[in-house]
C-alpha cells in the first residue's frame, strides 16, 4: 500500500529528527562506542551478520527501522543483491505496520504480518521485533521500555524512554536524590529510592495515574526494592536493624521480614527468572562478592566469579537462568562480566577505557543494557550484544539526554 507523506511528517518529526542525529553520527563515533570496527575484526561480525535490505519501505520510515537493525547486531542492512531477506515495512491503515519478508536470490515470499498499536512508533518497534523472531527465531526486544536516571534537569530525577532511547520522559521532579529505578513485574509503576522527605525512603510510582505511594520508611536507611518477576514479593534493601540487610514482604505494601541477620552490607537483590532465586552482594568476607541467599534460612552461598575481589550488581539472564551479567573491578576499572553455573566460569562481556556498571539484561537474554562511565565522570547508557564476540558496546543516546545511568529493563508485551 502507499503510504502519505504529509501525514507520517508530522507523526514522525521529532523521532525521525532523533534517530537520523544517531545514524548520522555513527561515522564519527569512538572506536569503543561503535559495533562497527576497523580491520578483520569487522570481516568476522559481518560474517556472522544476516545481511538484510529493505525492499521498498518508504524513505521515511527507514531511520525507525535502521537504529534496531544496527543495535541487534545479529541482522546488517545490505544492497539488495548481496541481502538474504529483504523486509518491506508499509502502512496498512491507520497506525497499523505490514512487512513484507522475501528470502533468496531472487527473493521469494518468506512471510508477511502486520502489527498494530498507539502509534506509528510503538507499531514500528513491535514489527521490528517480530522481523527478529521470522528471521533468527529468537525475540526482539526493540518494544521494551527503559527506566533510567538522568541529571538533564540539574538533579538526579528518573525517566522512561523507549529501548532505543528515541525519546524519553521525565517520571520525577523532586530535586532530590533519586536512585535505585525498577520496574514492577508487569511494568505499570516503578520502585525507587528518593530522599525527598529527608531520609532515604522506598516509594513506588504508578506510570498511568501518577501516584506515588511510600513503601518502606523504615528507621535507618531503606535503600532498594525488587519485585518478583512471578509475584508480588519484594525483595528490600533496609537498615533499621543497624546495617543494610535483605528483607522479604508477599507484597510491596506489606510489611516485610528480615531474611539475612550479620554485621556485612548487603545490597543489589536480584531475582531468578522463575523467582524462587535470590542473589545479593556481600561484603561479609571484608570485601564485596556475589551470593546466592537461602529465602529461608538466610544463609549465604558465595558464587565464585574467580574474576576480582570486588563483585557487585548481578543480572540474572531471563532466559538462561543458568547465566548471571555483574559489574566487577579489573585493571583500575570496572567491566561487565558474565557468570555460567554450569560451566562455573565467568567471562568478560566489555572491555576498554570507560568503566562498565550496572548490567540490565533484555528480554531476549543475549543484550545487556549497562552503563558507561568515561574517565572524566560523564555517564551513558549502552547496549552490547553478548552473543558475538567481535560485537562492541553501542551508545542509545546522546548529551542532550544528559548524563544517564542505573537502566532497568521492561518487556510487557
Amino acid at each position: 500500500m502507499s503510504v502519505d507523506l504529509e501525514n507520517f511528517k508530522l507523526r514522525f518529526i521529532r523521532s525521525v529528527f532523533c534517530v537520523l542525529i544517531a545514524l548520522i553520527s555513527l561515522p564519527f563515533l569512538r572506536a569503543e562506542d561503535s559495533a562497527i570496527v576497523l580491520g578483520p575484526i569487522e570481516g568476522e561480525l559481518a560474517k556472522k551478520q544476516i545481511p538484510i535490505d529493505l525492499g521498498r519501505t518508504p524513505k521515511v520510515l527507514v531511520p525507525l527501522i535502521s537504529k534496531p537493525i544496527f543495535v541487534h547486531g545479529g541482522l546488517r542492512l545490505a544492497s539488495e543483491k548481496e541481502s538474504r531477506f529483504s523486509a518491506t515495512f508499509s502502512s496498512a491503515g491507520g497506525n497499523d505496520i505490514q512487512v513484507d519478508l522475501t528470502q533468496g536470490n531472487p527473493k521469494s515470499p518468506f512471510a508477511r504480518f502486520v502489527v498494530k498499536d498507539s502509534t506509528i512508533e510503538g507499531a514500528v518497534s513491535l514489527a521490528c521485533d517480530r522481523l527478529v523472531k521470522e528471521i533468527l527465531g529468537v525475540p526482539g526486544f526493540f518494544s521494551g521500555r527503559l527506566a533510567f536516571l538522568s541529571d538533564l534537569s540539574g538533579a538526579k530525577e528518573i525517566f522512561v524512554s523507549d529501548s532505543m532511547m528515541t525519546y524519553s520522559k521525565p517520571q520525577t521532579d523532586f530535586g532530590k536524590m533519586t536512585f535505585n529505578p525498577s520496574w514492577n513485574n508487569d511494568g505499570t509503576g516503578l520502585f525507587f529510592t528518593s530522599n525527598r522527605k529527608v531520609f532515604n525512603n522506598i516509594y513506588h510510582l504508578d506510570i498511568a495515574s501518577r501516584r506515588v505511594a511510600t513503601v518502606a520508611n523504615y528507621k535507618g536507611s531503606n535503600l532498594h526494592a525488587v519485585q518478583n518477576p512471578r509475584t508480588a514479593q519484594t525483595a528490600l534493601i533496609l537498615s533499621t536493624s543497624g546495617n543494610p540487610e535483605l528483607w522479604l514482604a508477599n507484597t510491596p505494601y506489606e510489611r516485610p521480614r528480615r531474611i539475612t541477620n550479620n554485621k556485612s552490607n548487603e545490597s543489589g537483590p536480584c531475582w531468578s527468572p522463575d523467582g524462587r532465586r535470590l542473589i545479593i552482594t556481600s561484603d561479609t568476607r571484608g570485601k564485596p562478592q556475589l551470593y546466592e541467599v537461602s529465602l529461608s534460612s538466610g544463609v549465604l552461598s558465595r558464587i565464585a566469579t574467580n574474576v576480582s575481589s570486588h563483585c557487585v550488581e548481578a543480572a540474572w539472564n531471563p532466559v538462561d537462568p543458568a547465566r548471571i551479567a555483574f559489574t566487577a573491578a579489573v585493571g583500575g576499572g570496572f567491566q561487565i562480566f558474565e557468570y555460567n553455573f554450569n560451566d562455573r566460569a565467568s567471562r568478560m562481556i566489555t572491555r576498554g577505557n570507560d568503566h562498565a556498571m550496572q548490567p540490565c539484561w533484555a528480554n531476549d537474554g543475549r543484550h545487556v543494557f549497562f552503563t558507561s562511565r568515561s574517565t572524566g565522570g560523564a555517564t551513558e547508557i549502552k547496549v552490547i550484544d553478548t552473543e558475538f564476540e567481535e560485537a562492541k558496546p553501542i551508545s542509545l543516546h546522546n548529551r542532550k539526554f544528559g548524563n544517564c545511568s542505573q537502566p532497568s529493563f521492561i518487556y510487557s508485551r
